[in-house]
């Protein structure tokens, strides 16, 4: 599978379904087909979860991650990644890239290059792991509790709201104006996904 998983392979969510496109280059031009039933080392889809409407803490705020071939795991202990990587202990972590532990942990303590949660599989350094913190899920949630979005989609969620309580009392014109922002907040939210490169042509200089 082609290390530019996100340039050749395309999906479409349909329901709770979804349709994977493989990017075909052949001699005859490009094309979008049915990938192959067995797809080497596999696909891997991330996102937010539908099943944890509120978390403890803003989605900015659980940013850490390390990663490296240097990381082992005993039973309960994590080493080569902790404090000195920014976290603490309390933290959800999730870990991704190692033999026998991916998987979703929450941490009882931290040191400067060690992790302590339990449910471990015994593991020597060699793979290439990724550990990096996820928002802790709140099952009662309250005023201090957080939707389990980015703050830009939050807000979008309040102007969709607005625009439905316009609607139900037949303000169309308002309706109207926050169905505009929660669009824009939408489109401001997945153009900070993407860094752009303008280039502009320079004018011709002469030495005379």
């Amino acid at each position: 599978m082609s290390q530019d998983t996100n340039l050749n392979w395309f999906y479409e969510l349909v329901g709770r379904n979804v349709h994977l496109w493989q990017y075909n280059d052949t001699s005859t031009g490009d094309d979008i087909i049915y990938p192959d039933e067995d797809i080497t080392n596999g696909l891997r889809f991330e996102g937010t979860a539908y099943i944890k409407p509120f978390v403890a803490e803003a989605i900015e705020d659980t940013d850490q991650i390390a990663s490296g071939t240097a990381i082992s795991f005993s039973s309960t202990v994590i080493t080569g990644v902790g404090t000195n990587d920014g976290f603490a202990s309390g933290d959800r972590i999730r870990i991704k890239g190692s033999a026998s532990n991916d998987g979703d942990y929450t941490t009882t303590d931290a040191a400067a290059t060690t992790l302590t949660t339990s449910g471990l599989t015994t593991e020597a350094v060699g793979e290439s792991i990724s550990i990096y913190q996820i928002p802790k899920e709140v099952t009662s949630p309250d005023e201090s509790s957080h939707v389990n979005l980015s703050r830009t989609l939050t807000l979008a969620v309040i102007d969709y709201v607005k625009a439905q309580k316009a609607d139900m009392v037949g303000e169309v014109q308002e309706k109207e104006y926050y169905m505009k922002e929660f669009y824009r907040k939408i489109g401001d939210s997945q153009s900070n996904k993407y860094k752009v490169a303008v280039a502009l042509a320079q004018k011709p200089f002469a030495i005379v």
